[in-house]
């Protein structure tokens, strides 16, 4: 079996260079079960409604590429916590936003069963 953790790692690693590159993980990566909620802003099940929400979010910030600092990472059995920070550029990598949040991976091998971020909606989206 997999390593929980270091699956969520590489995950993240497989964001670049492209948000092309970042969907085709997420559909090799979801099954049609997945839950991917992002708490207080949406809540999708299966990789087709998880790319709806992507598709809109680039919409409104027109990303490129992405990359993923996780500053903590803790573990256990098949579920992984991050603390981390989600920056996303545009086509002339300029930043153009930056999220400081804690997420919640529940792993079956390579495949994630439920991913739930936690970010300030207050502060938004910087």
């Amino acid at each position: 079996m997999a390593n929980a953790q270091a699956e969520v790692l590489a995950f993240f690693n497989e964001w670049q260079p492209t948000l092309g590159d970042m969907l085709a993980s997420m559909e090799r990566r979801f099954t049609a079960q997945t839950v991917w909620e992002n708490v207080g802003i949406s809540k999708t099940t299966g990789f087709a409604e998880a790319k709806a929400f992507m598709d809109g979010f680039a919409q409104m910030y027109p990303i490129e590429s992405g990359e993923v600092i996780v500053h903590h990472v803790a573990s256990t059995g098949n579920v992984v916590l991050t603390e981390r920070t989600d920056t996303f550029y545009d086509k002339d990598g300029k930043q153009i936003v930056s999220l400081q949040l804690m997420g919640i991976f529940e792993m079956d091998g390579e495949k994630i069963l439920s991913w739930r971020d936690y970010f300030d909606t207050v502060k938004g989206f910087g």
